[in-house]
């Protein structure tokens, strides 16, 4: 009886917290600019493109939604990597050439530049491109119906996958 009645409180408590690192992870988004990459707060991924108002349709919104979770773990990972490589400091690093050879470590470089390259592989692999990506990070600041959008949709993906 104990763990019925206990079962919605805990689903529901599930779902706030969810909530909570979606929003809060949307906000620092949006604060850096443009993400994901790999900054001290939350990354940018930057690869020189131009915001253009265009409709988003439903399905760029999943595969965005798709996108942005799929890397966030191979964020936390190289951002802790690093973080211990570098005595606790993580510099702001910008998935541009010119970015990734102001690092002055080489093994900070490679884990940036694996980083970079990865997460270019995982929007492509959510049939997005990298222009397009950037363009919908960028409406998304402007656009409040937009940001609800993604955040539904980030929501929806964590509660349906296992």
């Amino acid at each position: 009886m104990v763990m019925i009645s206990n079962w919605p409180r805990i689903s529901l408590h599930r779902i706030l917290w969810r909530s909570l690192i979606v929003s809060t992870l949307s906000s620092m988004g949006l604060l850096s600019g443009v993400f994901p990459g790999l900054s001290g707060y939350y990354p940018e991924l930057v690869f020189n493109a131009s915001a253009m108002a265009q409709t988003v349709s439903n399905e760029e919104v999943t595969n965005y939604a798709r996108s942005v979770l799929a890397a966030e773990s191979l964020r936390q990972k190289a951002y802790g990597e690093i973080k211990l490589m570098n005595a606790g400091n993580v510099p702001e690093i910008v998935c541009t050439e010119n970015s990734l050879n102001k690092l002055t470590s080489s093994q900070v470089r490679s884990i940036a530049v694996n980083f970079c390259n990865t997460y270019k592989q995982i929007i492509e692999s959510n049939q997005l491109t990298i222009s397009r990506f950037n363009d919908i990070t960028e409406n998304q600041i402007k656009d409040t119906e937009l940001k609800q959008r993604i955040q539904n949709e980030l929501l929806r993906l964590q509660t349906t996958t296992p």
